[in-house]
C-alpha cells in the first residue's frame, strides 16, 4: 500500500504544475504580461511554496497523521480553486486604484503588484509547498530507508509536474481554457482529497512494512556528521544551488526562446524539458544515497559537472539554429513531429546538466538530515533554501544580469558562481574528511573559473538570432548555399528585461530584430509602418464634426519608431507610446534616418509597460488608438487581439474616435483571420480593412463607432497638410484617393469573409484560442497567403468602395470618379476600376489629347493599351520588323516556344550587368516574362531603360514593362508605361 503515495504525489505534481500555469495566465489579465509583472507573480507562487515547505516541516513531526493532513490540504487547494475568479474581480479594483496611484514609481508599483498577488496566491501556495514536507514525515514513519523515498517522492512529484506543462500546454487549455481547466483540476484534487482520506487508515496499517528496495540495495553507509557551521555552510550553499538553478533556467530559456520563437509551446518545451531533467536526476541519485556517507562530497562533485555541462551549452547554443533550418528543409509532417524535435533541440544541450543539478535535493536532504523523527522538518528546511535560493536566482538574473552583461556575460557570470559554490561545498566536504575531494573539486573549480573569465566562449550574435523558427525562412528564403553565406552586420543587440533586440544590416537593408524575429525594416516593411499610423487620422478626418489637429493619440507598440514619426507628421497634440521592451526604444535609434527623430519630438511619451494594462487602467481617453503589436503566434501577444482587449480600447475612444489594428495575413491561416475579423467586429459596429500596399500582406482593420463613409473630397484636408502629404507619398501614394484604391476588405465584405459553414469562436481571454492555433500556423505558413491569393489577389474586384461612397455616382463628378477608378488600378484592381469608370461618363478615346493629360484622358489611354494583346504587339508591332530577333519573337509568341528562345539567347553565355542590348535585350524579356520570370525580365527591361535603349521608344517595349510591372505590383510605373504605349500607337498613326 505505501507506493500508493508516489501515485498520489505525482498527480499533486500534476496538478500543482496545472494552477501554477492557470493562475499566473489569470493573473496576467490584470497584471500585465511584462517581464516586471510576470516574475512578480513567479516570485509570489515561490515564496508561498518555500514558506509552506518551511511551515509544513515545523509542523510535520507534531501532526499525528500527516498523510491525512496532506489529502486534506490537496482538498482545500481544490476549494480555493473555485474562488480564483472571484479574488481576481476583486483584485481588479484594488489594481486599478494602485495603477492610478503609483505607476509613476515603477520599484513601488512593483513592489505593491507582489503584495497583491501574494496575498492572492499564498494560501494555496503554501499549502502546496507544505506537501512534500507532510509526505516525507509520514514516510519515515511508515519505515524502510526514507531518505531514498523522499528522493523518489520528489522525483515522482516532479515527473507529475513535467506530464501537468505537457498536458496543460498542449491539449488543456487550447481545448477548455482558462475557467473550465481550473475547474476540473479543481474537482480533481477534491477527488485526490476524498481518496487520500479513504485509503490513509490502511496505509497506516501497513506502515511498518519494509521496503524490497531496502534489501536489494543492502545496508546503509554510516553517515558522516556535519558540524554546526559546516551544516549552515552547506545550507547557504545549496541556497546557492537554488540561485544558480534558477538563473541557468531564465537565461537558457532567453536563449532557446530566440532559437525556437516565442511561442506558447517554446515555452512549454522548454520548462518541459527541465522538469522531465529534474524527475530524472532525483530518481537516478535516489536509489543509491544508502550508499554515500560523504553526501557533502557527491554534492560538490555534482555541482561542479553541472558547471562543467553547462559551459559545453554555452559553448553550442548559437549553432542550434542551424540544426533547425537543416530540419526545416526536410519534409515537413505533422506539427507534433516538430514539436518533438524542438523538444531534442532543448534536450540535447541541457538536459544532463539539469539532471545533475537536480540530485543536489536528496543529496542535500541526506547530508543535512539529523534523525528520522524530525525528516519533515529537514526536507522542509532544504526545500526551501531552495526555493528562496530559486527566487532571487530569478530576478537577480532577469533584472540585473541579462540587461546589464546580455547573455554572454550572465551565463558567465553564473557559471563562475555555480564553480565557486561547488567550492564552498568542496570545503564543507572536507569537514566529513573527504579532502581529497575537496582539494580535487576546489583547484579544478579554480583553474574552470581562470579559463571562464580569460578564454570564456563567445556567441555568434548574427548566428543566433537568424530567426529559423519560421519554416518560411528555411524553405523559400534561404537555400543552404545563401544559408552559410549569411552573415549580416550586427549594428545593435541588447538583452532586454523582456526580449533580445538586434539591429542587422544586410548591404543598405536594416532590420530591427525581437528574439530573432524581424518586426521592422526601412525596406518593404515602410509602407505598412507609416500607413498603420495614419489610416486612423484619415478615416477621423471622414468626419466633419471632428477638428482636425490636437488629437490624443496612444499606441501600442513603438518598433523601429517609423509609425510614431509618421503619426507625429500630424498636427496631434499628445501621444502615448506604450513599448514592453526598453532595449526597443535604443534600437529605433538606428531607424533615424527614416522615422523623423519621434524621440525628440515633446508630443510624445514612451510608456515602458505593457500596452493592454495601460489601456485598461489608464483614466484617459484618446481620439485614436492603434495597436502595432507583433504577430499573434508570440506568447502574450494574442491578448491583443482578444474581445476584452476590443473592448477595452473602445471605452477609451472619444465620441468620433477611431481604433487601427494591425493584422498579418502571412503565416497565418485563413480560419485564424477570421476568428480576429469577427472577435472585432464583435466589438466595433463599423469596421473597414486596408491593405498597406497593392495586394499586400498586411492588413490594417479601421473601426469606430459610427459609420465610416466617403465623399468626394474625402482625405483632402489631410493631404493638404505638407508633412503629412509627404508622409503618404513615402508610403506609395500620388493622390488622396490612392487611400480608397488600397481597401482590401469593406465593412460588408468583412461580414462576407466570416460567414462561413462552420462557426468560428472568437478569441477570448478565457479561451485563448490565437496564441494556441497560430504556432501551428508559423510551421504550415503558405496556407494563408495561398488562400488569400486564390480568392482575392487573383481575382480584381475585392475591397469595393461604392456601397460606403456619398451620393455616388451622382454627387461625384467626372474627374473625381475617374481619379478613383485610377486609385483603384493602381491598387491591382484593374476590372474594378474600369466598373468605376463606367459608373460615370468613361472617355471614348479617339484620337490623342494633348499633355497635360486629365485623370479621365488618363484612365481611357491606360485602358486601351492595357487591354491590348502583347503577342500581337511582338508580331505585328516590332521596333525593327523581319530582323532575325523579330522573327525569334514572334515565332516564340505563335508556337509557344519561349523556353527555346530563353535557351538559345543563354547558349553564348548569361546575360552581362545590365543584360543584353537593344533587341536581344527585349526578346530575352519577353521570353523570361512569358517564362514567368518576372523579376529577371525587369531587370532586363531597366537595364535597356538605363541605357536609353532605342527599343525603349516602341510600342512592344512598354507594353511588356507595363506588363511586367504589374506582375511586379508597381502599378504606378506601369501605369506610365501603359500611358506612353498609347501615345506611341497615336504617333504610329
Amino acid at each position: 500500500m505505501h507506493r500508493l503515495i508516489f501515485v498520489f504525489f505525482f498527480f499533486s505534481g500534476f496538478t500543482s504544475l496545472v494552477f501554477e500555469v492557470i493562475w499566473e495566465r489569470s493573473l496576467m489579465k490584470i497584471f500585465g504580461t511584462s517581464s516586471l509583472a510576470i516574475s512578480t507573480l513567479l516570485t509570489a507562487f515561490m515564496a508561498g511554496l518555500a514558506l509552506g515547505a518551511w511551515i509544513g516541516g515545523r509542523w510535520a513531526a507534531r501532526l499525528e497523521n500527516p498523510l491525512k493532513v496532506y489529502g486534506i490540504l490537496e482538498g482545500a487547494i481544490g476549494v480555493y480553486a473555485l474562488f480564483i475568479p472571484l479574488l481576481l474581480s476583486a483584485s481588479e479594483e484594488l489594481y486599478r486604484w494602485m495603477f492610478l496611484t503609483w505607476v509613476d514609481q515603477p520599484v513601488l508599483f512593483a513592489g505593491l503588484r507582489f503584495i497583491a498577488a501574494f496575498f492572492i496566491l499564498i494560501i494555496p501556495t503554501t499549502m502546496m509547498g507544505a506537501s512534500l514536507p507532510l509526505v516525507s514525515q509520514w514516510t519515515a514513519r511508515a519505515g524502510g530507508y526514507f531518505e531514498t523515498r523522499v528522493g523518489l517522492l520528489y522525483g515522482m512529484n516532479t515527473l507529475g509536474a513535467f506530464s501537468g506543462t505537457v498536458l496543460a500546454g498542449f491539449v488543456l487549455l487550447p481545448s477548455f481554457g482558462l475557467s473550465a481547466t481550473n475547474q476540473g483540476f479543481a474537482a480533481a484534487n477534491m477527488v485526490l482529497c476524498a481518496v487520500v482520506l479513504l485509503v490513509a487508515p490502511r496505509m497506516e496499517s501497513g506502515s511498518h512494512e519494509e521496503l524490497e528496495m531496502e534489501q536489494e540495495l543492502g545496508n546503509a553507509a554510516p553517515l558522516q556528521a556535519l558540524s554546526p557551521n559546516a551544516a549552515l555552510a552547506l545550507k547557504i550553499a545549496f541556497l546557492g544551488t537554488g540561485l544558480v538553478s534558477m538563473a541557468y533556467q531564465v537565461l537558457w530559456t532567453r536563449a532557446y526562446v530566440i532559437v525556437l520563437g516565442s511561442s506558447t509551446y517554446s515555452f512549454t518545451l522548454i520548462l518541459a524539458t527541465f522538469l522531465a531533467a529534474i524527475a530524472a536526476g532525483s530518481s537516478l541519485i535516489s536509489p543509491f544515497l544508502k550508499r554515500i556517507s560523504r553526501p557533502a562530497a557527491w554534492l560538490a562533485a555534482t555541482q561542479f559537472l553541472f558547471a562543467a555541462t553547462s559551459i559545453f551549452t554555452f559553448t553550442f547554443l548559437d549553432r542550434l539554429p542551424e540544426l533547425l533550418f537543416w530540419r526545416y528543409r526536410a519534409e515537413i509532417g505533422a506539427p507534433a513531429e516538430i514539436f518533438l524535435f524542438q523538444f531534442g533541440l532543448v534536450a540535447l544541450l541541457v538536459f544532463v546538466p539539469v539532471m545533475l543539478q537536480a540530485m543536489a535535493f536528496p543529496l542535500a536532504f541526506r547530508a543535512l538530515r539529523q534523525n528520522k523523527a524530525q525528516a519533515g522538518r529537514d526536507v522542509g528546511q532544504v526545500y526551501a533554501f531552495n526555493t528562496t535560493g530559486a527566487i532571487i536566482g530569478s530576478f537577480t538574473s532577469g533584472f540585473l544580469l541579462l540587461p546589464l552583461l546580455g547573455l554572454r556575460g550572465a551565463l558567465t557570470t553564473v557559471i563562475i558562481l555555480n564553480i565557486l559554490q561547488a567550492g564552498i561545498l568542496a570545503v564543507v566536504s572536507a569537514s566529513q574528511g573527504a579532502r581529497h575531494i575537496g582539494h580535487a573539486v576546489g583547484l579544478a573549480g579554480a583553474g574552470l573559473c581562470v579559463l571562464m573569465l580569460v578564454f570564456g566562449p563567445g556567441i555568434d550574435q548574427a548566428k543566433l538570432t537568424r530567426g529559423m523558427f519560421r519554416t518560411y525562412w528555411a524553405r523559400e528564403l534561404f537555400d543552404p548555399e545563401k544559408f552559410e553565406r549569411d552573415s549580416p552586420e550586427i549594428v545593435f543587440f541588447a538583452d532586454g528585461i523582456s526580449a533580445t533586440t538586434s539591429v542587422e544590416k544586410r548591404g543598405e537593408l536594416v532590420t530591427l530584430k525581437s528574439n530573432g524575429k524581424p518586426e521592422a525594416s526601412d525596406g518593404a516593411d515602410m509602407s505598412t509602418q507609416i500607413l498603420v499610423a495614419l489610416a486612423p487620422f484619415l478615416i477621423r478626418s471622414l468626419n466633419p464634426a471632428m477638428m482636425l489637429g490636437e488629437e490624443e493619440v496612444a499606441m501600442v507598440g513603438y518598433g523601429s519608431g517609423v509609425t510614431a514619426g509618421a503619426a507625429l507628421q500630424w498636427p496631434l497634440a499628445q501621444m502615448d507610446v506604450i513599448e514592453i521592451e526598453p532595449s526597443m526604444v535604443e534600437a529605433s535609434k538606428f531607424f533615424n534616418h527614416v522615422n523623423h527623430r519621434p524621440l525628440e519630438d515633446p508630443r510624445m511619451k514612451v510608456v515602458a509597460t505593457d500596452g493592454r494594462n495601460y489601456l485598461e487602467f489608464t483614466p484617459r481617453t484618446f481620439d485614436i488608438i492603434v495597436s502595432e503589436p507583433s504577430n499573434p503566434w508570440i506568447a502574450g501577444v494574442a491578448s491583443l487581439f482578444t474581445v476584452e482587449h476590443f473592448e477595452r480600447a473602445r471605452r477609451k475612444l472619444k465620441p468620433g474616435g477611431v481604433f487601427a489594428q494591425w493584422v498579418q495575413l502571412y503565416e497565418i491561416r485563413p480560419e485564424n483571420v477570421q476568428r480576429i475579423i469577427k472577435t472585432f467586429l464583435e466589438v466595433f459596429p463599423h469596421a473597414h480593412g486596408f491593405s498597406s500596399m497593392p495586394k499586400g500582406t498586411d492588413l490594417i482593420l479601421i473601426g469606430a463607432n459610427h459609420p465610416i463613409e466617403f465623399d468626394p473630397v474625402s482625405f483632402q484636408a489631410a493631404w493638404e497638410i505638407p508633412s503629412v502629404r509627404k508622409e503618404l507619398e513615402r508610403a506609395g501614394l500620388k493622390d488622396p484617393k490612392d487611400f480608397i484604391g488600397l481597401l482590401f476588405l469593406n465593412e460588408a465584405e468583412l461580414r462576407e469573409f466570416i460567414a462561413t459553414d462552420e462557426e468560428i469562436e472568437l478569441n477570448t481571454d478565457d479561451n485563448g484560442l490565437l496564441e494556441f492555433e497560430a504556432p501551428f500556423d508559423l510551421i504550415r505558413y503558405d496556407i494563408g497567403e495561398k488562400y488569400f491569393q486564390d480568392r482575392y489577389f487573383s481575382t480584381q474586384t475585392y475591397g469595393d468602395p461604392r456601397e460606403y461612397l456619398v451620393d455616388w455616382p451622382k454627387g461625384w463628378g467626372e474627374e473625381e470618379i475617374s481619379r478613383l477608378a485610377a486609385s483603384a488600378w493602381k491598387a491591382g484592381k484593374a476590372d474594378l476600376a474600369w466598373e468605376i469608370e463606367d459608373d460615370g461618363a468613361p472617355l471614348k478615346l479617339e484620337s490623342l489629347p494633348a499633355k497635360p493629360y486629365s485623370k479621365r484622358e488618363e484612365n481611357a489611354m491606360v485602358r486601351l493599351s492595357s487591354g491590348l494583346s502583347l503577342h500581337e504587339a511582338v508580331m505585328d508591332a516590332w521596333p525593327n520588323p523581319g530582323s532575325s530577333f523579330h522573327m525569334m519573337a514572334a515565332d516564340a509568341a505563335k508556337n509557344d516556344k519561349h523556353l527555346q528562345a530563353m535557351l538559345y539567347l543563354e547558349s553564348d553565355g548569361q546575360p552581362p550587368r545590365g543584360g543584353f542590348e537593344s533587341e536581344k535585350g527585349l526578346v530575352y524579356a519577353y521570353v523570361l516574362a512569358e517564362r514567368r520570370y518576372y523579376r529577371h525580365a525587369l531587370e532586363q527591361l531597366t537595364g535597356l531603360k538605363e541605357k536609353s535603349d532605342p527599343v525603349v521608344d516602341s510600342v512592344v517595349f512598354q507594353l511588356l514593362d507595363g506588363y511586367v510591372l504589374t506582375k511586379r505590383r508597381r502599378y504606378h510605373d506601369a501605369w506610365q508605361a501603359y500611358l506612353r504605349a498609347t501615345e506611341l500607337i497615336a504617333a504610329q498613326e
